[in-house]
């Protein structure tokens, strides 16, 4: 009897997930097409960008090139020519990632109306029911008809909720995404450091940043494939610019994950409702209920779920601004780490006859690891307590729970995901202090190039960032914080224990 019960509501939502897959993959563009397509939406830059642009370059070598006898630009000059570049290529970054997220949300919209048309499928019902209620023919098309109504109804308010925050969600999320901050952090970290990059701009960075307009790589990718073209031999920095470049595709991942995450959340929500309402034909044709009580609760859940979307949307406002302000001095100085390594490998490969690959990619790695994990432990603490956050609420407006039910999460929660998200910041801090001493003591005075450690040089500062960091995360238990926040359990309402009547006497 148990399976028989749940077998056509299983059946409609295969059935549903597949005409709504169906009508998504109608309309799917290939990867390559769709980055194509994004970057011509994207659209030009104005003409004043563009002016500002050509004037910032002249006078700067365009090619990078190991014999090119490039003219030396000025600390100044270099300045000038990183906020030209940035202005042209973070507008022209950030309406690519906006295009696809668009795109992302038609795709969804298209699934959740595929979705909803699987509600036709219930007035097929009294084809199924007619020999369990026999004589009620006419009640159960009656309600068959309402129940299909019903759920394409309910389903589509639900999409629209849910696709409602996500896109605020999206819009917020400007502030802290990760592809943006870590462009601005390459340009922001050369802008405050021109007066020592200012050696390498003539012949590096400032090819570099003539071709970022008319490249969709990351600029610190493009800048270390270059370092390529400048040392011929030097493949070591193509092996690091694709690892690079693939910590910024798993960073692009984050709005699919963060979209597939709300949409399970929709589901669960969705779920009993409309069980519910696939049940209403036989409900009302065996007395247990009515269409006016089962519609009532249907609309009442999504009037919660609207509650649910505008509370989880004001803790999202707050949790961005921190993340947005705490990522900005985070990624600047990790960013400048990385080019600053990385100038030193290329010194280290002009004046060391035998100098070694494996070292200048341990050496790069360590500092690009050390940039990844900042990162994912202040998105990572962040998106999990909006998640719990979410979840609560709904056992707030759906099941009438009390928020205080949840005060540990509510008390604990918060401090966990503002410990999680300061911890980088100060050692941050700390360590771009710690990296100048460390490189002083080092270098120090050194008249001849070849007498320098550069073992040393090149390792022992990729490894205090990475490994200090793990160590002050364990020490300020910041790793239990997340920890925390990852374990939070929300459970369902108990359903009141049912009271047994008293036996007959």
């Amino acid at each position: 009897m148990t399976v028989r019960r749940w077998l056509l509501p299983c059946l409609v939502f295969a059935i549903a997930w597949a005409c709504a897959a169906r009508t998504a993959r109608a309309d799917d563009t290939p990867p390559d097409e769709d980055d194509a397509a994004a970057s011509e939406e994207a659209g030009p830059t104005s003409p004043e960008v563009e002016h500002e642009f050509d004037s910032a370059f002249q006078g700067v070598s365009h090619d990078v090139s190991e014999d090119s006898a490039a003219p030396a630009i000025t600390a100044e000059q270099l300045r000038t020519a990183i906020r030209a570049a940035k202005a042209k290529v973070l507008p022209k970054l950030e309406a690519k990632i906006e295009i696809k997220s668009a795109r992302r949300m038609a795709t969804i919209s298209k699934l959740i109306f595929g979705f909803s048309l699987a509600g036709v499928l219930l007035l097929g019902m009294p084809l199924f029911l007619r020999r369990r209620y026999p004589g009620q023919g006419a009640k159960l098309f009656k309600y068959s008809a309402l129940a299909a109504v019903t759920f394409v109804v309910t389903v589509n308010l639900f999409g629209v909720i849910a696709l409602g925050f996500r896109s605020a969600q999206a819009a917020l999320a400007r502030q802290t995404n990760p592809q943006l901050k870590i462009a601005e952090g390459f340009f922001d970290g050369l802008d405050d450091n021109a007066d020592e990059m200012a050696s390498m701009g003539g012949q590096l960075i400032g090819p570099t940043l003539y071709q970022l307009q008319a490249s969709d790589e990351q600029p610190t990718v493009l800048l270390l494939e270059n370092g390529q073209k400048l040392i011929g031999d030097a493949r070591v920095f193509v092996s690091i610019a694709h690892l690079f470049k693939k910590l910024d595709f798993i960073f692009a991942l984050l709005p699919i994950v963060l979209l597939l995450l709300t949409l399970a959340l929709f589901v669960r929500s969705i779920w009993p409702t409309l069980l519910e309402i696939i049940r209403l034909p036989a409900a009302a044709a065996s007395g247990s209920a009515s269409g006016r009580d089962v519609i009532r609760r249907a609309m009442r859940r999504v009037l919660a779920e609207v509650l649910v979307t505008l509370c989880t949307v004001g803790v999202l406002f707050a949790i961005t601004i921190l993340a947005s302000a705490i990522l900005g001095y985070v990624v600047k100085p990790a960013l400048y780490s990385i080019l600053e390594f990385f100038g030193t490998a290329i010194v280290y490969l002009q004046v060391v006859p035998d100098a070694s690959s494996g070292l200048i990619f341990d050496s790069l790695f360590g500092v690009i690891l050390f940039l990844g994990l900042n990162l994912v432990a202040i998105i990572v603490a962040m998106s999990m307590y909006l998640g719990k956050a979410q979840r609560v609420f709904q056992r707030r407006f759906h099941d009438h729970q009390p928020l205080r039910a949840h005060a540990r999460f509510w008390k604990w929660g918060t401090i966990s995901v503002l410990v999680a998200q300061l911890v980088p910041l100060v050692y941050m801090v700390f360590a771009a202090w710690a990296l100048d001493k460390i490189e002083n003591h080092l270098i120090g005075g050194a008249d001849d190039p070849t007498k320098i450690p550069w073992a040393a040089v090149m390792l022992v500062g990729p490894l205090f960032l990475v490994v200090g960091f793990a160590l002050v995360m364990w020490a300020s238990r910041a790793l239990r914080a997340i920890r925390f926040l990852a374990t939070y359990k929300v459970p369902p309402v108990p359903a009141p224990a049912r009271i047994e009547p008293p036996p007959s006497l």
